[in-house]
């Protein structure tokens, strides 16, 4: 359910502010439904996130969006539809907090924290094919839809299948290259250092991830049907995370098992909620915050993505090189 938790809480948050007492005071007082949904085939289930906006002529926003019945539909029915075969999938209430999914503290009620779900095995999901988001609100009000096009699988062509290790020194630079369909248009790059720490004294050991974020809401190349997108993996930026997340220490001897690299390609969808935002950031800026919506009614996100890996270890100069770099030298790796 997952993507670049970026992406995940600034939706959320940017949601949060458009029902804020300012939104209040530009809408007229009229049922808005918010949608949040990104859909990942390789994911066990798939969710949809289903509320309402905040918009009453009496109560302050701040004050509805903490009550849980003013924050969900009470009748509503979400169904996802492939529409190459014109299958209807309903998807069932559950609260997501048990199941493994609490919403964290903020303007919104976090019990019971509803969303919509299905579990993936009973789409048969494919990249490429259309998929239609249709929901009724339950009371007579014209039905909220969305179409997209299913980002498909990405693959990478440096490194590839056959690289196994790479070296890694401070002045190092790679061109991570891979092949994507002109429907996924923007990429995450993330690197997921595996480290055992011994502590020499009390003979224990501990193991720790390091997440090392290389490309972030990165466009690709669509101008093709079949594309090669890329890039910049910088050792300097390895070094200065390893320098910057481990702590000295001459009792801890530190070991680095392999690094997991998580590319992550995103629909227009995505894009096209990023741009927007970004576009009202800066000194230029207007105080106004655009609304970005691919539905039919109200506003929201719905889209898709795709992740692939590819797991290295390092060539054994890459531990004389960390073991000499300044940045490195004091974090005892062996």
């Amino acid at each position: 359910m997952k993507w670049y938790q970026f992406l995940f809480f600034g939706i959320l948050s940017f949601l949060a502010v458009q029902c804020s007492e300012d939104f209040q005071l530009t809408e007229p007082y009229k049922d808005i439904p918010v949608v949040y949904g990104l859909i990942k085939r390789t994911d066990t289930a798939q969710y949809i996130r289903l509320e309402k906006a905040f918009v009453d002529e009496n109560i302050p926003a701040s004050q509805i969006s903490k009550i849980a019945d003013s924050l969900y539909y009470q009748n509503a029915t979400v169904n996802l539809i492939q529409t190459a075969t014109n299958t209807s999938h309903t998807l069932i209430r559950v609260d997501a907090a048990l199941e493994g999914y609490p919403r964290e503290a903020g303007p919104f009620a976090t019990l019971p924290n509803y969303m919509y779900k299905i579990r993936t095995n009973s789409l048969n999901l494919k990249g490429g094919e259309e998929l239609k988001l249709q929901i009724d609100r339950g009371d007579g009000s014209a039905l909220v839809s969305s179409k997209i096009i299913l980002v498909s699988d990405l693959s990478f062509v440096f490194p590839d299948d056959g690289t196994r290790q790479l070296f890694f020194a401070y002045r190092s630079s790679y061109d991570f290259k891979w092949k994507n369909k002109s429907n996924t248009t923007v990429f995450d790059l993330k690197a997921l250092v595996y480290i055992d720490e011994f502590d020499v004294v009390s003979q224990k050991s501990i193991s720790k991830i390091i997440e090392i974020p290389f490309a972030k809401s990165q466009p690709g190349k669509i101008d093709r049907i079949d594309n090669i997108s890329s890039a910049k993996v910088n050792g300097s930026e390895f070094y200065n995370f390893l320098h910057d997340k481990l702590v000295v220490n001459t009792n801890v001897e530190r070991y680095i098992n392999k690094i997991d690299f998580i590319l992550t390609g995103g629909g227009p969808e995505i894009q096209g909620y990023l741009s927007i935002l970004n576009a009202n950031t800066g000194i230029t800026a207007s105080q106004e915050i655009p609304r970005y919506t691919n539905l039919s009614e109200g506003f929201g996100v719905f889209s898709s993505t795709v992740s692939i890996k590819k797991s290295i270890t390092l060539e054994p100069p890459t531990l004389d090189s960390l073991q000499s770099n300044a940045l490195t030298k004091d974090l005892n790796f062996k």
